[in-house]
């Protein structure tokens, strides 16, 4: 679908459903009345090496479009369009030369596209059906509760982003506690980055690997959760449960012959229950999540007759429970200096008892020139595979940099990505392949 079909489909919705306004940072619309609004962003990052080329580039327009029919009824979606990314070094024959589709394509990507129906039945239930990003968890970002959408992976620097998933919640609010009933019929797997963040999620080749998703039983796809949600001695603090599947892969069988190796991999199911609280303590803001996951067990055969082996039987994923867990807390400093700070103990990708890594995530904004200069020192996250032995499992990601807000809306900042790892981390693969970027963005 092209972007004026995109711009057509809100024309039609602004006509059928009344009057529109552009939306002013407006988080619901007014009664009665459609809201569009959106941004328009550029990306691009260049590598520092000797002869630095474009590691990354994506500019996007995202239109959102958010009604309220009457006070009971809302509307809401969102819809990326962008860049595919960085032009391929070849093109498979001349006749892609004919076409935008084949020289500069652009991709469509409906984000979210939901109704919510307050009231629905009875005063206090609620009900929310459509596309949607239902994000669980307190913590910044690492979240690891948020397991209900998957992943998207497409730029890995922008931590925390997720696919919107098909499916409907029911909230039943009762003295003063929200409980969430959930469901998403199609299971959708992560969306995977390219180039070195590919070797470090998935060392495979992707032209020899499989991909065995599961059946198209609804008992095989749904992902199913609870969530109760309350303020306690004026903290906030929600317990839930989720039965779905893991969102990355894990290969259950590699098969090496002469001609090289190929791999299968699938997506196994997991129950997850989490908790999670966030308030304020001293003036300091504060927040905890914890997660226990029971994976299923994947095995993983290994067929190595091709090159004179045999065949044999390991474990790629134990079905053993294990914990991740988030502690962290903010605090803004006279001065207009912001400071964030995390541990981290099991990172979004993985998974098993044995697997999981600590890391430390910590970032300072400083805003002056009356808050049209944001200056972003300290943006990094340090991982440590074994405490034992740190100087030969750490990594050490950092993102400084200085942004400014020229007018309302508009924002350019310019920084650094620097990678810094050893081989046994997740990291490793990314060790010196530092890049600088610009961005640009305008919210309307």
């Amino acid at each position: 679908m092209k972007g004026p079909t995109v711009l057509a489909v809100l024309g039609v919705l602004a006509l059928g459903m009344g009057p529109f306004s552009w939306a002013d940072d407006q988080p619901e619309a007014a009664p009665g009345k459609l809201d569009i609004g959106g941004a328009v962003s550029a990306d691009d990052r260049a590598s520092t090496d000797a002869s630095p080329q474009l590691t990354f580039e994506e500019y996007r327009l995202e239109l959102t479009a958010d009604a309220r029919p009457t006070d009971a009824a809302r509307f809401h979606g969102e819809a990326w369009v962008r860049s595919a990314g960085l032009a391929p070094s070849s093109l498979a024959s001349a006749s892609a030369l004919f076409s935008t589709t084949g020289t500069a394509p652009v991709s469509l990507d409906l984000r979210e596209a939901y109704f919510e129906l307050h009231g629905f039945l009875f005063d206090f239930v609620d009900l929310k059906v459509g596309r949607q990003r239902i994000a669980w968890g307190t913590a910044d970002k690492l979240n690891p509760t948020d397991n209900v959408n998957a992943l998207d992976l497409s730029d890995p620097w922008d931590f925390g982003r997720h696919l919107g998933s098909d499916g409907a919640q029911l909230t039943v609010y009762a003295g003063g506690v929200a409980i969430t009933g959930l469901a998403v019929a199609q299971f959708t797997p992560a969306v995977l980055p390219t180039g070195p963040w590919q070797t470090a999620l998935m060392p495979l080749d992707p032209a020899t690997t499989s991909v065995t998703l599961a059946p198209l039983s609804l008992a095989d796809r749904i992902t199913a959760g609870v969530r109760v949600k309350a303020n306690l001695l004026g903290y906030d603090v929600s317990v839930s449960y989720l039965y779905g599947r893991q969102s990355l892969p894990v290969a259950d069988s590699v098969k090496i012959a002469a001609t090289g190796m190929t791999a299968d991999l699938v997506y196994p199911r997991q129950q997850v229950f989490g908790a999670d609280l966030a308030g304020s303590l001293q003036g300091v803001g504060v927040w905890a999540e914890a997660a226990l996951f029971l994976p299923s067990r994947v095995a993983m055969i290994t067929d190595t007759t091709g090159i004179g082996g045999g065949v044999s039987t390991s474990t790629a994923l134990a079905s053993t429970p294990y914990v991740k867990y988030v502690v962290g807390g903010d605090y803004t400093f006279p001065g207009n200096v912001y400071v964030n700070a995390q541990f981290v103990h099991g990172l979004f990708q993985e998974a098993g008892s044995d697997a999981l890594h600590d890391y430390v995530s910590a970032g300072l904004d400083w805003r002056v020139w009356d808050e049209k200069v944001k200056i972003s020192p300290l943006n990094l996250m340090v991982e440590v595979g074994d405490w034992k032995d740190v100087p030969h499992n750490y990594a050490i990601l950092a993102a400084p940099s200085v942004t400014f807000y020229p007018m309302d809306n508009a924002e350019l900042a310019v920084g650094a990505h620097l990678v810094q790892a050893t081989r046994s981390t997740l990291y490793g693969a990314l060790n010196g392949q530092d890049e600088v970027f610009l961005h640009a963005r305008y919210s309307f």
